[in-house]
């Protein structure tokens, strides 16, 4: 069994810990469950072969700090995420010296929590390495930390991920993932401003002004609007094959796919940084 892919749910609300697992499972998560920190603590010391324990901050009995301190101790490698509904600076400042790796408010967004364990399983793959290791496949400089845009999802959606990122982001494009995270489409700023102007033919729309008034979008999904051709990497891609195929393709990033499902994004600049100045087997000018 691939431990990177195995979750642990702690919670004692068992509607919350069902339902979530059921979501978690669906993105092609392995997923066990713990109703409290005891069970939590005899599951790892049992199998400690998780990648990622997602632990309710209050729970009776042994509460989610102290399994934490506990899961820790047995296994390590195992990264933690804190949930609550009862947050408190004291309390997330605790998880985060006992070793959690972040700590997130219920009612948690699904995407985003998502995106804290595919951030959290690649801090893990990274620890598994030495210090200095060499970077030579896509997949060692994947960013994991990006938006997952539906195809249905409407064209406002998008301007709020490249108004929230505007400071991360590393080209003026987002991805679209369809029910199973395959790569659907892509969408630009550049298609964005364009429905925004067909729809506002009298006004001369800048991306600046968009950011400012949302409202200027037509009320359409971005299917209508997104490059439906997808072009993408596998994890095990080297990274100068990777960085060929942008260059190729004018393009700064690019999605990341294991087993078909989007697990991060590579950019251009990241696999240059990457590569010996003579991996591309080319004489310079």
């Amino acid at each position: 069994m691939d431990s990177e892919s195995r979750i642990l749910v702690v919670d004692d609300e068992a509607v919350f810990a069902r339902n979530l697992a059921r979501i978690l499972r669906g993105r092609g998560y392995t997923v066990e469950t713990a109703p409290d920190g005891e069970s939590a603590v005899a599951t790892v010391e049992k199998d400690p072969n998780f990648a990622v324990a997602l632990l309710d901050l209050k729970m009776p009995g042994m509460g989610g700090i102290e399994a934490l301190r506990r899961i820790k101790t047995l296994a390590p490698g195992v990264e933690a995420i804190m949930l609550t509904g009862h947050a408190t600076v004291e309390s997330g400042i605790e998880a985060i010296r006992e070793g959690a790796f972040d700590y997130l408010m219920k009612p948690c967004d699904v995407e985003h929590l998502v995106e804290k364990i595919e951030a959290a399983r690649s801090v893990e793959r990274i620890r598994k390495r030495p210090v200095l290791w060499v970077r030579s496949t896509a997949g060692d400089i994947l960013l994991t930390d990006f938006s997952r845009l539906s195809p249905d999802a409407p064209l406002t959606a998008a301007l709020a991920v490249f108004n929230r990122d505007r400071d991360k982001m590393a080209a003026e494009t987002l991805f679209v993932t369809d029910a199973e995270d395959r790569p659907a489409g892509c969408v630009t700023q550049r298609s964005l401003l364009g429905a925004a102007q067909g729809a506002r033919p009298e006004k001369k729309i800048g991306w600046e002004q968009l950011l400012e008034h949302p409202q200027w979008l037509p009320d359409r999904p971005l299917a209508e609007v997104m490059q439906p051709e997808v072009v993408f990497v596998e994890v095990e891609t080297s990274l100068q094959e990777a960085a060929r195929r942008m260059i190729d393709r004018r393009i700064r990033t690019m999605p990341v796919v294991e087993e078909g499902r989007m697990v991060g994004i590579v950019r251009l600049t990241d696999a240059l940084r990457y590569l010996e100045p003579d991996s591309s087997g080319e004489e310079s000018d």
